[in-house]
């Protein structure tokens, strides 16, 4: 599972539909993604974004207009290729034309996998598919995999960061970030404490068992310390652990269970985590993972000014 929800859209001419656009990245927004549309005028590039798609899995979703402004190139023709290019990938069909106009169109083209939409609906439409598929991606061991995904992603952008921070320091501070570092890793964890010691630089402690995605918050955190030109990435960054790394946590041993009404996740600890939670989590994670990257442009600024 990812934050990001791919839309491939093919409108020859996009301030038609600028409107219906808006209102998905919206929605999408709303239900905790990161939306990405991607406006294609016609079917020229479907080939080579066919081979996009069979490597990297790139759209979740495909929308098509009809009337394309190019004859024998429409929109018929146009889904007929993703088909052939896109596996199984969710085509919406959508035309001024009735829905059965269009279904029949999609029927003669020998075409599986379409849902067609009267253009006035298409926003309402759109919105009810989009729901239903991001309803499927709401499981928990999906969830489960994104928050350990950006963890991971998280605590990479934190190591280059520290590394960056400390290459780019003065005697002083490189001395300072390295106590912290000690200070950290020996408080928090006793154990290991001897393969800890055997690392030689400020490099392989980074990278050992030893510091863990807590001490690399607890760093960037002591990093940011008395930086006026970072105070409210810092203030962000202080509840990094109560929303990405203790829901992570808690989701590692969350269960699943099928109810009447569908669903649910249960944890142990307290809060509780459920489904209702999960856009709001995902939202929280974007923002994070948003905010951490944002660190090192703001510190090179700085030391360029100085």
């Amino acid at each position: 599972m990812r934050l990001d929800f791919k839309i491939l859209w093919f409108e020859n001419q996009p301030d038609d539909v600028k409107t219906q656009v808006e209102e998905i990245a919206d929605y999408l927004r709303t239900v905790g993604f990161v939306p990405h549309i991607e406006m294609q005028l016609d079917g020229g590039e479907v080939e080579n974004l066919g081979k996009i798609q069979e490597l990297y899995d790139e759209y979740d979703l495909v929308v098509v207009d009809y009337d394309l402004g190019h004859p024998g190139k429409n929109g018929d023709w146009v889904a007929q290729q993703i088909r052939r290019h896109f596996g199984f990938t969710d085509i919406i069909f959508y035309s001024g034309k009735k829905p059965g106009d269009l279904r029949r169109m999609v029927f003669d083209c020998d075409i599986d996998g379409v849902y067609c939409f009267n253009r006035p609906d298409l926003a309402e439409k759109l919105a009810i598919h989009i729901d239903q598929v991001t309803r499927r991606l709401s499981r928990l061991e999906a969830m489960r995999g994104l928050a350990m995904g950006i963890v991971g992603r998280c605590d990479d952008e934190l190591r280059s960061l520290l590394t960056f921070a400390h290459e780019k320091s003065g005697e002083a501070e490189k001395a300072a970030l390295e106590q912290a570092l000690d200070r950290l890793v020996t408080s928090a964890r006793e154990t290991g404490q001897k393969k800890f010691e055997k690392c030689t630089s400020f490099g392989e402690k980074l990278l050992s068992r030893s510091v863990t995605s807590f001490t690399l918050f607890k760093m960037a955190m002591v990093l940011l310390d008395g930086k006026e030109h970072c105070v409210t990435e810092r203030k962000t960054l202080a509840s990094y652990d109560p929303d990405v790394l203790e829901p992570r946590n808690r989701l590692a041993h969350a269960i699943e269970t099928r109810t009447d009404t569908g669903w649910a996740v249960e944890t142990d600890d307290k809060p509780t985590i459920t489904l209702a939670d999960f856009p709001s989590l995902r939202n929280s994670l974007a923002m994070h993972l948003t905010n951490i990257r944002s660190l090192a442009p703001l510190l090179t600024d700085a030391r360029q000014e100085a």
